[in-house]
């Protein structure tokens, strides 16, 4: 008998409908039932794309034995971080400041009132690695609760108490130039500068670091920023993170080199490394870059967008039963007998690669096809041939696979994202299948998810502020490239209502949600930190600035400050905290650059310029208004496009 998740929304819920534990969804319901029965209740936060997530499925929620204890002992609650970033972002908070990491699978016991008291994230069904297994860890719990309720009920009360003050503490400070110097200097002091990125391994691809890099590096040409920004752009592209036969980044690097990946691919990571690579194509010119954008491009045209408009939401992993990277791994037997021997010569010297504890070899790109070329003294075009032919070779081979489950749901808010970055992608590459993606997507997200003044994040899921503040950016990018008023007043009501449902008039910043809820959920959140995107107090000034500098509405470019001096002493306590709200002070610091002009507007609009915002206006050459001045320039070169 299927289990009630059966009927959920939810992909990721639904794959654990057939599992022996009686599940519930995060709802009122099993909240009541844990204090009618006077039980704690265990709760489970995932992704459909989590390949440690399918692991403690496997092990331990389709174990009966384990199941019986889970149903016996506690009230058991499967949530989806996808669809419920609320609920993750304030147990990931306890989790890390109870253990110093988090992650998923998110596994933490609450009271009946859902107060978090202990967690975790993976554990073994029986104690193994040095750490606890979850069915002894799951019995003492049960022991605890029974025999030593009032430490427990003390411990998550502290937790709440400790939770409720952090949330309410005044970070207020001023703006200045040295908050940027402190930001950039942490961050330029953090990258590796043998391998690329930021910090050791794991390595996450933290896009709006290297997109702060880009613009510093525009404006002060240091060698050690470009330094910075080449050294990890290009070892991110070449890494076995990247998908080189298809195109599309993986979740992270779990090695320093950045070769081996766990093999999710979110729409979200892709999203911003769109933007990121095509900017940086932009500005620098490399082949490599724009051969990673358009591959990121092609995969969402083959397997990750819907044709009616709307980016889906990750793809898995695994395949078959816990394979994870199953379906993009080779062994040399099949390397060789895929290949005819020019081919596989070639493929020796393009691809490098790494074995997995599977055996099973991850593709990285070991040499550029130039490289190729002059190793072998032969025409740069002909390897490129040979190239592109074994790459189809290869892909038609890996199709025949099982394809790991693509997650279909349509998330507001990392769409926003791709409606944005879809619309740098075309200015630089003038791909018209994005900017037409682009509107599609936009129309149908606001006839389907905005209505009567509400946006929803999914099905039947309230709309968060990075719901409303993501749509709204996606859609003034839209607005710069169609000059459509439909876009920019939706933009603009967006905006509007976020700041009526989110914005805090005492301490300044968006609140994540709208008040009320279960649990941890009564617990004010303004979130600040890029985990796992940009966060929403980071983007919102720079969103506000723009409806500034495009309508002349000062009172969006008051909010503008106000939301950056809301977190001024937290930034500069942990700088490297968001990297969004870095870019966003650089662009307060220097001025929104707005163009407004129609005999140049193609040439205007496609010039690299940070903070840049183009409006098509029947002037006589170009009007360039930067912060409070406004010069008129007779050609683009002479107003510096």
């Amino acid at each position: 008998m299927p289990n009630r998740l059966v009927n959920a929304k939810s992909p990721y819920l639904r794959k654990s409908a057939h599992q022996p534990v009686d599940w519930y969804e995060w709802c009122q319901e099993a909240f009541e039932k844990a204090k009618r029965e006077d039980k704690p209740i265990l709760l489970s936060i995932g992704g459909v794309w989590c390949h440690w997530c399918h692991v403690m499925a496997k092990e331990s929620f389709e174990n009966p034995q384990i199941a019986q204890i889970i149903n016996e002992h506690f009230v058991a609650i499967k949530v989806d971080r996808d669809e419920r970033p609320d609920i993750d972002r304030r147990y990931q908070e306890v989790v890390v400041a109870l253990t110093g990491a988090g992650g998923w699978p998110l596994t933490v016991f609450l009271t009946p009132e859902g107060k978090a008291f202990f967690g975790g994230t993976y554990f073994p069904p029986e104690d193994r690695w040095g750490r606890p297994g979850f069915k002894s860890l799951l019995l003492r719990i049960a022991q605890l609760w029974k025999e030593d309720r009032d430490r427990i009920v003390r411990s998550a009360e502290h937790i709440f108490r400790e939770l409720q003050a952090f949330s309410s503490t005044n970070f207020k400070d001023f703006l200045d130039e040295d908050l940027l110097i402190r930001g950039m200097g942490a961050l330029l002091s953090s990258i590796d500068y043998q391998k690329g990125g930021i910090g050791n391994a794991p390595k996450f691809h933290h896009a709006k670091a290297f997109e702060l890099l880009l613009y510093h590096h525009y404006f002060t040409k240091e060698e050690l920023v470009k330094r910075a920004l080449s050294v990890s752009l290009e070892a991110m592209a070449k890494g076995g993170v990247y998908d080189h036969l298809l195109g599309g980044f993986f979740r992270y690097s779990t090695d320093d080199d950045w070769h081996i990946p766990h093999f999710e691919k979110m729409l979200y990571d892709n999203a911003e490394l769109l933007r990121l690579y095509s900017l940086a194509y932009q500005v620098f010119g490399d082949d490599l870059y724009r051969y990673i954008a358009e591959g990121i491009v092609e995969y969402y045209k083959r397997y990750g967008s819907d044709p009616e408009g709307g980016f889906y939401a990750s793809q898995d992993a695994d395949i078959g039963i816990l394979d994870e990277g199953g379906y993009y791994t080779f062994t040399d037997q099949e390397l060789e007998s895929i290949l005819d021997p020019e081919e596989l010569k070639i493929a020796r010297l393009h691809f490098g690669t790494r074995s997995m504890h599977s055996g099973k070899m991850v593709l990285y790109m070991n040499l550029r096809p130039e490289q190729v070329a002059k190793a072998l003294n032969v025409s740069e075009e002909k390897v490129k041939d040979v190239i592109k032919s074994l790459k189809t070779k290869l892909l038609r081979y890996r199709e025949n696979r099982e394809m790991p489950y693509v997650d279909k749901t349509i998330y507001t808010n990392w769409n926003g994202l791709m409606i944005d970055a879809l619309c740098v992608y075309y200015k630089v590459f003038g791909d018209s299948w994005a900017l037409n993606m682009a509107k599609k997507t936009a129309n149908r997200l606001l006839k389907e998810r905005y209505q009567e003044g509400q946006l929803w994040h999914a099905e039947n899921v309230e709309g968060y502020s990075e719901d409303y503040i993501f749509l709204s950016y996606g859609l003034l990018s839209l607005f710069e490239l169609t000059q459509e008023a439909t876009y920019l007043q939706a933009s603009k009501e967006l905006i509007d209502r976020a700041i009526e449902l989110f914005w805090d008039e005492q301490g300044w910043g968006f609140f994540d949600r709208q008040k009320g809820g279960e649990g941890l959920l009564e617990v004010k959140t303004k979130p600040l930190q890029d985990t796992p995107t940009q966060s929403a107090n980071g983007t919102a000034p720079y969103v506000l600035m723009l409806l500034e500098a495009i309508l002349g509405d000062t009172k969006y470019g008051e909010l503008a400050e106000k939301n950056l001096m809301a977190f001024s002493k937290f930034i500069r306590e942990i700088p490297m905290a968001s990297h969004s709200y870095l870019l966003s002070l650089y662009a307060f610091l220097k001025g929104i650059f707005k163009v407004e002009t129609s005999e140049h507007f193609e040439r205007a609009l496609r010039a690299f310029r940070p903070f840049k915002v183009v409006l098509k206006k029947e002037i006589d050459g170009l009007l360039v208004c930067e912060g409070k001045t406004c010069i008129k320039h007779s050609s683009p070169e002479e107003a510096g496009l």
